[in-house]
């Protein structure tokens, strides 16, 4: 158990102290409990472009890439987590992340929440953040874990797995007026998870969001 003084609440504590110091469009201050708190302008996702303030705290690495860095961190009015994909903006790629991301809707991929550009450490560098659903665990890693114990992966995964990445492969792939004939008879707003359950917004989700990006380059 820490030394941090227990506060009243989570939203009281994300409160930040005054004296803030700035990073761009970036404003970093201290809570009462002295953690870390990012507030930075950011445009929702889905629906018109009305940016608005966001703050998030406990921000921790959580995965690295070729083009950059995955966080993990907690949003200050809600409790929520949420991962935050940090992406350098190279001018010899076109990016299409953001612009297919804002249209994906479907409850096997992950939504993104809001987006924000950030400067980096050197002169010109800018990155785009991409706030999204925060999702604990990946096919690769439950795939490692059985092939280090020298096991296959249960067909019962591999099933359910197939069955979330279908159906949002479909609503990227095939046009909406033909999903929608399909969609009567197809129970797309159900994803199974490796147990067996079945949740309202399922895990399969950036393997979707890569095919399409491969797709459309």
């Amino acid at each position: 158990m820490s030394g941090r003084p227990r506060t009243t609440s989570f939203a009281e504590s994300c409160k930040p102290v005054p004296q803030p110091s700035a990073f761009g469009s970036m404003k970093v201050s201290r809570d009462k409990d002295g953690s870390k708190v990012t507030t930075v302008v950011a445009t929702p996702g889905q629906g018109p472009d009305r940016p608005q303030e966001v703050s998030y705290t406990d921000t921790k690495v959580i995965g690295n890439g070729s083009f950059g860095v995955v966080y993990q961190a907690k949003l200050c009015d809600s409790g929520e987590l949420v991962a935050i994909k940090k992406v350098l903006q190279d001018k010899r790629f076109k990016n299409r992340e953001l612009q297919i991301m804002r249209k994906l809707d479907h409850c096997n991929i992950v939504r993104l929440r809001y987006f924000f550009y950030s400067s980096g450490d050197k002169k010109d560098e800018v990155y785009l953040n991409l706030v999204l659903d925060y999702v604990p665990e990946t096919v690769y890693r439950v795939a490692r874990h059985y092939s280090r114990a020298k096991q296959t992966l249960p067909m019962v995964y591999v099933k359910l797995y197939m069955y979330q990445l279908n159906p949002s492969l479909a609503s990227i792939l095939i046009p909406a007026h033909a999903r929608s004939q399909a969609a009567a008879s197809t129970p797309t707003n159900a994803s199974a998870t490796t147990d067996g359950s079945s949740t309202e917004r399922g895990p399969s989700t950036t393997t979707a969001a890569a095919s399409a990006s491969n797709s459309t380059s």
